[in-house]
């Protein structure tokens, strides 16, 4: 099946301004204010989650490591 030619036109979704836009409510400008925090705050529960992992990875290298020179130097005691 071919596509017709020329530029394709479909429009998804219009990019609005909501402060800018005069045809909004007040009730969906503060729909979409909420909806904006409310994208920021998953974005940076996914940056802080990766942050965390990284975190709880050094930690654990950084005891194993304790642990393993605790045998090996208690083996070399004897």
């Amino acid at each position: 099946m071919e596509t017709p030619p020329g530029p394709r036109e479909e429009v998804v979704a219009k990019r609005i301004d909501p402060a800018r836009d005069p045809d909004l409510s007040v009730e969906q400008r503060r729909i979409i204010q909420s909806l904006e925090y409310a994208q920021q705050q998953r974005a940076m529960q996914r940056r802080l989650r990766g942050r965390n992992a990284l975190l709880a990875l050094g930690i654990g290298s950084i005891t194993l490591g304790i642990y393993a020179y605790t045998f090996y130097s208690g083996s070399q005691e004897r």
